[in-house]
């Protein structure tokens, strides 16, 4: 165990002065931490409106793909007449369906940009073991939970009691897309009341940890149950349905110059199943936003009881850049951060 020497004076008595009592206690930095830090990601911001971009309703899709097996059979003038007819109808009703059914479906986009301001400042709440290696310190943090504001404008006017959405990270690894929220690692030079950070890494899902946020906003109690995104999407599309309801109002087929133009229910309900799922499946993959963080920076030391065992950790500050990979796109940024710690036992 590596310790620095701190010399304690002892105070003159009342009359007179009094020889020093010089005693030296060993301090101790090894052990376990309850620590909590926050991390300011702004420089990532826009990325899910970025992705919410994407996002293309049912209404919208389905339509398209019915007008496109039309042009696909009769060719593009024709499909533009069959749009000009019925595709506005079409997709009323598609809208009217899937909404009485699933209205948080037409929320996706700006619940998304809900979740880039609050994927701003993470909170992460971890255990951290700190080990003397003879040179330095290592400390691994093994992550709990993250916490983010549920209304970051509470956080930016500078309110206190800010309510916030916690998540485990045993949920986050059991979710339908893991976040793969594991551990991070920092090495550590430490001088009398001074730790100084001179390298830590950091590394998780950034985009995957916004697709919770996402379902978790949306849809509360399904995300509960550890039902993720995609499921919950494809159970809400009932296409068999969806198409005959578009069948009983004889919206499948009109008469343009003589000839009957349209689609059959089999095909309505095979251009629904597979839009619906291609556009799910490509939606998620957006999210695949690996986030990786290289960190230095310093906090002071207390020994509140003065018995030569460190028990807190504060004024920690950390600073560095951060890459992320988005569909093979390479971005970085700057990143900050702030974090303390609290002794919890001795090493095992």
């Amino acid at each position: 165990m590596k310790s620095y020497a701190i010399i304690l004076v002892a105070a003159a008595g009342l009359i007179g002065c009094q020889p020093m009592n010089a005693s030296t206690i060993q301090q101790e930095v090894e052990g376990p931490y309850d620590t909590e830090s926050r991390y300011d990601m702004s420089s990532f911001s826009g990325i899910f409106g970025q992705i919410a971009g994407q996002w293309v309703t049912p209404d919208a899709l389905i339509t398209n793909r019915i007008v496109g097996q039309v042009e696909t059979q009769y060719g593009s003038s024709v499909a533009s007449t069959f749009r000009s007819i019925l595709g506005q109808s079409i997709q009323t009703e598609i809208n009217s369906y899937v909404s009485g059914r699933a209205p948080w479906i037409y929320q996706v986009s700006s619940g998304l940009n809900k979740v880039d301001a609050q994927m701003k400042t993470l909170d992460v709440q971890t255990t951290m073991l700190v080990v003397d290696q003879g040179e330095n310190y290592k400390a691994t943090q093994t992550w709990n939970g993250i916490s983010l504001f549920d209304d970051p404008s509470c956080r930016d006017s500078g309110g206190i009691g800010c309510s916030q959405t916690s998540l485990d990270t045993a949920s986050l690894l059991d979710s339908e897309y893991p976040v793969e929220i594991i551990s991070s690692d920092y090495v550590a030079q430490v001088d009398r009341d001074q730790m100084n950070i001179e390298s830590g890494s950091l590394d998780f899902n950034y985009g995957r940890l916004g697709l919770v946020m996402l379902t978790n906003q949306l849809l509360p109690a399904q995300a509960s149950e550890g039902v993720g995104f995609r499921e919950v999407v494809l159970g809400a599309v009932n296409c068999r349905g969806m198409a005959g309801r578009l069948a009983d109002k004889g919206m499948l087929g009109v008469d343009i110059a003589g000839v009957d133009v349209g689609v059959s229910l089999n095909d309505v309900i095979g251009n629904c199943e597979d839009g619906v799922l291609g556009q799910v499946n490509g939606f998620v993959d957006l999210f695949e936003v690996p986030v990786g963080m290289s960190l230095t920076g310093q906090a002071r030391l207390h020994d509140v009881d003065f018995d030569g065992q460190i028990d807190q950790i504060n004024e920690g500050n950390l600073g560095g850049t951060m890459a992320l990979q988005k569909l093979g796109v390479s971005e970085e940024g700057l990143v900050s951060g702030q974090f303390i710690g609290f002794r919890v036992g001795d090493i095992p």
